[in-house]
This record gives C-alpha cells, structure tokens and sequence, in this order.
C-alpha cells in the first residue's frame, strides 16, 4: 500500500497557488515590458510609491505595506540610496533612528513611470470585464492581507484583532521579551 498521497486527480488550472504564481509571472512579464527601461524592480518601484505616498512610513511599514522582510528592504533602500532615488538621514528626534525620503530625481522618476504604471495595471485586468476588476482586487486582498481587510469589505466576516508587532532591538534583530531581555 502506497503512503504517498493521490495526486493525479489535481488539476493545476483549478489550484489557487499555482494560478496566484501564474499571475504574478504574467504581472512580472508585463511590468518588466512596459517599465524595464526604467531600471527598477517591481520591489523597488514599490517601496518608492509607498514612500512617496507617506514620508513619515517607518521601516516596518514599509515592510507591511510592501510585503518585504525588513532585511530585503535594507537592500532595497540601500541600492535606491545609492541610484539617488531616496535620501537617508539622522531622524532628528532619535539620534538612533534614520529617515527615508523620495529625493527629488526619484519624485522626477515616479512622474516618468506613472503612465506605464497605470498601463501595467489595466493590461494585467484586461482579461476581466469590466464588472469584475474591483472584485478581483478586493479578493486578492483578501487573501494577500488577511489581517487588514475591513469587516466592511468581507461582508458576514468578523473584523479581525490588531495585530501585536514583535519589538526587535536596533542593530542585533533580536525580539525583546516582556522582561526586556533579548531573546
């Protein structure tokens, strides 16, 4: 007797994570067709309309609002510093802390790539109608950000609790415990 579990009666076409990755390849292929002269990645173009969007974001945000982890965001902030997108200084309230801004030639850069990212978005909906587009994107949300949907948005769906953020010490991405010892 086999152990190992029945597989031939899975249609990939009907599986939601193969199909998830599909359209991130197409919403890839698309973007790098329309916007790859631009020099930026998707994780950059979007770490800098988020910035652009709320200058006062924290690391952390950026990171919830991105879906990058903190360190890949490190990376992705250093190369855009370093591109002269995004400036980087002593957060004047903590000596410790840093803030980021869109510079000016990355503000310049975001009103170049606007139409093509507008153009991106409705060629990656273009196979939906018209009536289905907003429901799309609600649905992805849904399942992209469990935890930040609206009890507005998922009707007969409970609003979700705020969620607890781990407090990491500075420099050692070690979490705090409720002692104040690092663990």
């Amino acid at each position: 007797m086999s152990t190992e579990p029945n597989t031939t009666g899975l249609d990939l076409l009907e599986t939601p994570g193969h199909l998830l990755r599909r359209c991130q390849q197409r919403a890839h292929e698309i973007f790098r067709e329309m916007l790859g002269g631009f020099g930026l990645t998707q994780q950059q173009t979007a770490l800098l309309i988020a910035l652009a969007r709320r200058s006062d974001a924290s690391i952390q945000d950026l990171a919830d609002v991105t879906g990058t982890d903190r360190n890949t965001l490190g990376d992705v902030v250093a190369r855009l510093i370093d591109r002269g997108l995004l400036e980087r200084r002593r957060a004047p309230a903590d000596a410790r802390a840093y803030e980021l801004r869109v510079s000016a030639s990355g503000a310049q850069l975001l009103r170049r790539m606007a139409p093509g990212l507008a153009e991106v978005q409705r060629r990656i909906l273009a196979p939906l109608r018209p009536a289905e587009r907003a429901a799309f994107v609600r649905m992805a949300r849904s399942i992209a950000l469990p935890d930040a949907v609206p009890a507005s948005a998922t009707p007969g769906r409970p609003r979700p609790a705020a969620r607890r953020r781990s407090s990491v010490r500075r420099g050692t991405g070690r979490r705090r415990t409720r002692s104040g010892t690092a663990a």
